[in-house]
């Protein structure tokens, strides 16, 4: 269990665990012993895991269906007893007229437009290429879709002096190019900050791994919980379950979710 990230994304009220699984996707599981839903993402380690829009931020809607999607996070990576804190704020406009398409007809997603101006808390956000990685045929493609808009500080300030602000709010700004709408303003509420905490028992090796998540739980809501693996060799994450559990601060994964993973390639 070498690969065991946590993610912790407020925005999304989600507690993000990186972790290991596998079955069929679409699919609901209902938990008894602990009040949880379990929907299957994937069932393939190998399936398009970028397409499904899964990032550092946490979101996982299927893209193919967003005609705009604006997002900020507050990002914290722990590994190895370390937590590392990053500030993420995006935006993508999409073209619904512009399919781009996998090759048996499918949509995949659409090509993205870049219509204005976008400030996050005053801050005007950079435009870089937005691509994707995906299966097709078997066979792994990049897709560039054209550009998004995209804020992220790294390390005090780097490369951009954008901050997350927990329990507070982020200030949003669309000013379009001449002749193409009016200006947009808007302030996006974020909630508190997420303390989480991850038990692990059993091992790997004997398929036996079952997981306790701990956090500082509101218990007003109900929230988010993906799990993960991540391969060997790999930075980016294939997403396997999303749970949606109530915010008491505790659940317990059994380890019949985890008994079927592949741990030699994880």
């Amino acid at each position: 269990m070498k690969n065991i990230l946590t993610y912790l994304a407020p925005l999304l009220t989600g507690l993000l665990l990186f972790s290991c699984d596998k079955p069929a996707p679409t699919e609901l599981v209902a938990d008894m012993t602990d009040d949880f839903e379990i929907e299957i993402l994937t069932k393939d380690l190998n399936e398009n895991y970028a397409a499904s829009g899964l990032d550092t931020s946490g979101i996982t809607q299927d893209i193919a269906g967003i005609t705009n999607l604006i997002s900020v996070s507050g990002i914290k990576l722990t590994q190895s007893n370390k937590t590392n804190h990053f500030s993420l704020a995006q935006a993508f406009f999409f073209d619904k007229s512009k399919p781009v398409r996998y090759s048996d007809g499918r949509i995949l997603s659409y090509r993205t437009i870049t219509p204005g101006i976008i400030k996050f808390n005053g801050l005007e956000a950079r435009l870089e290429p937005y691509q994707i990685n995906y299966w097709d045929m078997g066979n792994p493609e990049v897709a560039t879709l054209g550009e998004k808009y995209v804020l992220f500080n790294l390390f005090l300030g780097i490369p951009d002096s954008f901050y997350y602000n927990y329990n507070s709010s982020i200030n949003f700004e669309f000013q379009p190019y001449v002749g193409q709408g009016n200006k947009v303003n808007f302030d996006i509420a974020t909630p508190s900050e997420i303390n989480g905490n991850i038990i692990l028992i059993g091992k790997g090796s004997t398929r036996n791994i079952e997981v306790i998540l701990e956090w500082n739980g509101k218990g007003q809501r109900r929230i988010s919980v993906i799990v993960g693996v991540v391969k060997k060799g790999k930075l980016r994450s294939i997403p396997i379950y999303k749970i949606r559990t109530g915010d008491d601060g505790r659940l317990r994964i059994p380890k019949r979710f985890f008994s079927e993973l592949p741990f030699s390639d994880l």
